[in-house]
């Protein structure tokens, strides 16, 4: 067993704060709320479509440009601030970051044109990119590495809970328009830095944690390259399921509703019901797989089968029932369509935590922020390669059965070598981050 550290926070002299203080669950509050307002900015533009479109005059080529253009900077400021997370405070990241959200809207509600409506979107990707993998790496640093698995999956919580942010910006649109809701937006932004300045604080575990398997002695982490800290199974693994996941996140955002209407025959009044269930499940699961999940390693179990194995077979389990549903209908199609796109994403915050087992803490954003980048690069071509199998097929079912079999190869595929490669204890030992006595296969 791990025998707790006492460390001093940086430049401050106090003793560590105890992990599951009221600090540490108000940070993680804190980063809720940011991940929610992220969901917000994202999903705004798709529920003012409309509106937007008429008003601006774009058609919906020009449409889809801009919001693909969200994407265009998204991977690569990831990695840029995952790496300056090496230096600088994830507390003023975060902050920084906020900050830039609500500035991209301004130019927009000043001017409105297809033009500032575009390099709205480009700018708030670059500040949305690295969000993600900076809010895990905050909350990692308030709690041991056995007691952060639900911290870590309430920071994946965003886009489910966003459900209710998108039916207040709906409201505003249909009442008060399009420009209310970016303004919304902004605004909570403002109130989120504000708290934030009085809440945020960089958490005390500044140096590796392994939990039950041992801890690296005080007094420094061992530099590990990032050849190493890249190619390993654990993180190649991660990558592959991560990569099958998104795809499927993507395509549910992007052509679910479609697929609903034009192959499973609903009505458009019944399709805002349908879509929601798969995301139900998903929220169900980045919470309750995660907690089970810790649960099970405090008891024992090693990462690479609560963490590895349990998040590859989920995503390709995943995928099984996506290669089963277009041969499907009713119920069945209903049942095989929720766990299809609402099981993947315990890839994302179980990814988090088995990255986390084998990354020294002062290398450990940029190694999650690139990670990050290269998963979410599945969502600027899922949708655009659905798209073109369904144009190309001439029938909407038949194009739709062929994209759902490349996604549920992606997810096979991927999942089952996660399950057979990620080990992060194997792979901790090697980096020399656990001592060759914790022999934890």
């Amino acid at each position: 067993m791990a025998v707790p550290q006492t460390t001093e926070l940086a430049g401050s002299g106090t003793s560590q704060t105890q992990p599951g203080s009221v600090r540490a669950w108000l940070v993680v509050a804190m980063v809720v709320a940011l991940m929610v307002i992220n969901f917000g900015d994202k999903a705004v533009l798709g529920l003012a479509a409309g509106p937007i479109m008429r008003e601006l005059g774009l058609s919906a080529a020009e449409y889809g440009a801009v919001a693909s253009s969200f994407y265009l900077l998204f991977s690569v400021s990831a990695v840029l601030v995952g790496f300056l997370s090496n230096r600088v405070k994830t507390t003023w990241i975060l902050g920084t970051l906020a900050v830039l959200w609500s500035l991209t809207s301004v130019p927009l509600l000043l001017a409105a044109s297809a033009s500032t409506l575009y390099l709205s979107r480009i700018a708030l990707g670059a500040a949305e990119g690295p969000t993600a993998p900076m809010v895990v790496h905050a909350v990692q640093k308030w709690f041991p590495e056995d007691r952060r698995s639900v911290p870590t999956a309430l920071t994946q919580m965003g886009g489910a809970l966003g459900l209710v942010i998108a039916a207040t910006l709906v409201y505003l649109i249909a009442n008060h328009g399009w420009r209310a809701a970016f303004v919304a937006l902004a605004l909570a932004g403002v109130v989120r830095v504000v708290l934030w300045a009085f809440i945020g604080r960089e958490g005390p575990l500044t140096t590796y944690d392994a939990g039950q398997h041992g801890v690296v002695q005080a007094g420094g982490e061992p530099d590990v390259p990032y050849r190493k800290l890249f190619f390993n199974g654990t993180f190649l693994g991660g990558l592959l399921a991560g990569v099958g996941a998104y795809w499927a996140l993507a395509m549910n955002t992007a052509w679910l509703p479609m697929y609903l209407e034009k192959a499973l025959g609903y009505e458009p009044r019944q399709i805002g019901v349908v879509v929601v269930i798969p995301n139900v499940l998903n929220a169900l699961a980045i919470l309750v797989v995660p907690w089970l999940s810790g649960r099970w390693m405090r008891r024992g179990a090693t990462g690479r089968v609560a963490r590895g194995v349990v998040a590859g077979l989920a995503v390709a389990f995943a995928g099984g029932c996506m290669l089963i549903l277009p041969h499907a209908s009713g119920v069945a199609a209903l049942v095989l369509m929720t766990l299809a796109f609402g099981l993947p994403s315990v890839a994302f915050p179980l990814g988090y935590l088995t990255a986390a087992q084998i990354a020294p803490v002062g290398k450990r954003g940029a190694m999650i922020a690139s990670k990050t980048a290269l998963v979410t690069l599945a969502g600027v071509f899922a949708p655009a390669v659905t798209g073109a199998l369904v144009q190309a097929a001439g029938s909407g079912g038949a194009g739709f059965q062929t994209a759902f079999g490349l996604c549920a190869g992606l997810m096979i595929v991927g999942g089952l070598l996660a399950a057979l490669v990620v080990n992060p204890e194997r792979d901790a030992r090697r980096l020399g981050l656990l001592p060759a006595g914790a022999d934890r296969p």
